[in-house]
């Protein structure tokens, strides 16, 4: 026996047993990584730091890294020039006000894998739209001049999954001034159980592009987008003169709540007088939506997927006129355009979804399929540059919220034109991350402190209404935050909802505007 392996033998003797077992598990792994010809690089088996420096705090999770930046590490080349204007600002604002800032963290759900439901163009735009905030904010008076924003990008990994690394990391701070989560992404489990931890532990939050009902009421978060009873209200409420009878195409993955809550939104057809679901088409996302898989498996369920909606076709066809309802995330809704590129050719096809049609690729087919003219794309959004414009067709009743709104979208295309000059606009994602961070930026100065503790920002969200109004880029926005007397205290109150039309062009066109009621129900 060689010295060293004796040595070695006789110190692995000397160790804990807990320890004995992790190197054996180790030895294990690392034999069948050599039987099957893989490398399983070391740092990853011990979760080693993707970065640690500064701000940033970023770790391996499930094979991305997750965490919270300054804008030091990217997390996709995509992304870079965007945060390196962010790092860039940081530093600025670090330099210049060490004792007058606080750190905004934009949490968004970033990964370059193909089965996420967070587009990379739309994580882009977000962090450009909240940027777009950050540098106005420093510049300008959001209910006060002061304290100055960093902005931190934090990233919970595919669909959410890993939100709890990335959640304890906030809620860790480490002398970063923490005073509020923004963004979120998407209305899945893990974007729902971070928000939950994060208000728990008294971090104000403020969702971004988050519709889902199960967000309405949750004490120290708010949203600047409306919820999918609105929503979908306001898409009934439109295609309803034009259609008596209707499809619902509904996704069964009980564990992605906006697809949930547009499904139990779109029920409510057959509740309009004289209307009808006249068939009900299922599908299932929830194992490619699992954590866990491989790269293999989780495209083997994509297809799976893909499958199962190519074969609605035949059915929704036999059942027109009627409107299809479709209730299940934008990467789906185009696999179901585009199945009609071939059938039914002689009958007209109009599809209405909810706002996560922004998640829906510009693509050559994409445009193609929509070119023909057979298959009509419409949504209910969130915002849209056009819902400003004089033609809109606003409901009639709210000229002076619309003229606030112009106000409020004049301010945020000058500021986002100085600074992402060819920056994309059409969708609408960017104006939401401007306005939630806008929003949050309002909340951390009305509580007068220069570096308040986030339970500070939570006391000042129902004073965002009245004369503290936030005029964001998609209108007026407001709150009661009134938990304990409403069970929509998270929403805001009034927002206007366009009604979008995808085109051929690739540039989608606001249909009309509706406003909901002032006035949020209470009991």
């Amino acid at each position: 026996m060689s010295r060293p392996i004796a040595f070695l033998r006789r110190y692995v003797a000397h160790l804990p047993v807990a320890a004995r077992r992790f190197l054996a598990v180790l030895g294990v792994l690392a034999l069948a990584a050599v039987a099957y010809g893989v490398y399983v690089p070391v740092d990853h088996l011990l979760n080693k730091p993707c970065m640690r420096e500064g701000a940033t705090a970023v770790t391996h999770h499930g094979g991305e890294c997750v965490g919270v930046t300054d804008g030091a590490y990217v997390f996709h080349p995509s992304l870079k020039p965007a945060e390196d204007a962010i790092r860039a600002e940081n530093a600025q604002v670090r330099k210049a006000y060490p004792t007058d800032y606080v750190s905004v963290v934009l949490l968004l759900p970033i990964s370059a894998d193909k089965g996420s439901i967070l587009s990379m163009p739309n994580a882009l735009e977000q962090l450009q739209g909240a940027y777009a905030a950050q540098h106005y904010a420093n510049r300008n008076n959001v209910q006060g001049t002061g304290p100055h924003i960093q902005l931190l990008i934090g990233s919970d990994g595919y669909q959410a999954n890993a939100w709890q690394p990335a959640v304890a990391e906030i809620e860790r701070d480490r002398g970063r001034h923490i005073a509020a989560v923004t963004g979120f992404g998407l209305s899945l489990a893990g974007t729902e159980s971070a928000i939950r931890d994060l208000t728990a532990h008294n971090i104000a939050s403020f969702g971004a592009t988050l519709t889902s009902d199960s967000y309405s009421n949750i004490k120290g978060f708010v949203r600047v987008s409306p919820s999918n009873v609105d929503n979908m209200a306001a898409a009934l409420s439109y295609v309803q003169k034009d259609f008596r009878r209707a499809v619902l195409v509904e996704d069964g993955n009980a564990g992605d709540s906006y697809d949930v809550t547009l499904v139990s939104g779109f029920k409510k057809f057959s509740a309009i007088k004289g209307h009808q679901i006249v068939g009900v088409e299922p599908y299932d996302t929830t194992e490619r939506d699992r954590d866990g898989q491989s790269a293999e498996e989780r495209r083997r369920h994509q297809a799976e997927v893909a499958t199962r909606i190519s074969q609605m076709t035949t059915n929704i066809c036999a059942a027109q006129p009627a409107v299809v309802l479709f209730a299940g995330r934008g990467q789906d809704l185009g696999v179901l355009a585009h199945a009609f590129s071939d059938t039914c050719l002689d009958k007209q096809i109009r599809i209405v979804s909810g706002d996560d049609t922004t998640n829906l690729p510009d693509s050559p087919q994409l445009r193609a399929d929509l070119a023909s003219g057979h298959v009509t794309v419409d949504y209910a959004g969130v915002a849209h540059p056009g819902e400003w414009a004089s033609d809109a067709g606003h409901d009639p009743g709210h000229e002076q919220e619309q003229q606030d709104g112009a106000r409020g979208y004049a301010v945020f295309r000058r500021t986002f034109q100085q600074v992402f000059p060819k920056g994309y606009l059409g969708d609408g994602n960017a104006m939401m991350a401007y306005d939630a961070t806008l929003t949050a930026t309002a909340a951390i100065r009305l509580t007068h402190q220069s570096q308040p503790l986030p339970d500070a920002v939570v006391n000042e969200l129902g004073a965002l209404q009245g004369q503290y109004t936030v005029l964001g880029a998609s209108g007026p926005i407001q709150f009661t935050a009134n938990y304990l007397t409403s069970h929509t205290g998270s929403n805001p109150v009034g927002k206007p909802i366009p009604i979008i039309r995808l085109t051929a062009q690739g540039n989608p066109k606001v249909l009309t505007v509706k406003w909901p009621d002032h006035a949020p129900p209470v009991g």
